[in-house]
């Protein structure tokens, strides 16, 4: 009897369990998460995070250690901001405008929350860097309640910018928009211009991108480069 070649078959994709558990020991060791209600899950490098967190801080955090894992190609952050008690615009800009008071590296005299609307902090003002609007924004980001932040700081021209914390400040508007997935866009900072490269979803994400990395503080041009996925 003849015998014929095996078919070939692929072998199923295995779940990339050691990246899991590495994203899971890297939340597990930051004192900002907590990961009571935190979900780590990860498919062909991408991690998945669901499940509630606190404060956005911590969202956002969580993020970005999931990107930091050696061997992830992608993070979808779908963690939900869920405070103990959501508390009220009034109280949020009260907590937000006490925060940034409290804290010495920031001048409450000259950046402050313009308004809260919907459980967001617009905040306004001047920073003398793009590293103090960044730790301004960070602030407000741990205040319980809090769901997006809108940035309105103006940098104070002809003060040196920051790359790195321009770099943190681009991340965070990106990730204020669900059109949006900073951690699946290369963002390069060089003397304040700021480019974008990788791929998007749609030509809506495109523009979307781009309008949120200039509107961030102390941003001078933005270079977009994105491509759209082809099917």
């Amino acid at each position: 009897m003849p015998r014929f070649p095996e078919p070939e078959i692929e072998p199923a994709a295995a779940p990339d369990h050691a990246l899991i558990g590495t994203v899971r020991h890297a939340l597990a060791e930051s004192a900002e998460i907590n990961t009571k209600d935190l979900l780590v899950s990860a498919a062909k490098g991408v991690v998945h995070l669901t499940g509630a967190v606190r404060t956005l801080h911590e969202k956002r955090a969580a993020g970005r250690l999931a990107r930091a894992a050696p061997g992830a190609a992608g993070v979808e952050n779908d963690l939900v901001v869920v405070p103990d008690r959501q508390p009220t615009d009034d109280e949020i800009c009260e907590a937000v405008g006490r925060a940034l008071g409290d804290y010495p590296d920031v001048d409450p005299a000259r950046i402050g929350v313009r308004m809260v609307q919907d459980g967001t902090p617009y905040l306004a003002g001047k920073a003398s860097s793009a590293m103090e609007a960044w730790k301004a924004a960070d602030i407000a980001a741990r205040v319980p309640g809090v769901k997006s932040i809108v940035s309105e700081i103006e940098v104070a021209p002809g003060e040196p910018v920051d790359d790195v914390a321009l770099r943190n400040l681009v991340v965070d508007a990106l990730s204020e928009d669900p059109r949006v997935d900073p951690f699946a866009i290369e963002i390069c900072v060089d003397d304040a211009d700021v480019y974008l490269g990788g791929e998007v979803e749609d030509e809506d994400a495109k523009l979307a991108a781009g309008e949120l990395a200039s509107g961030a503080p102390g941003v001078k041009r933005v270079i977009n480069e994105l491509d759209v996925r082809r099917e």
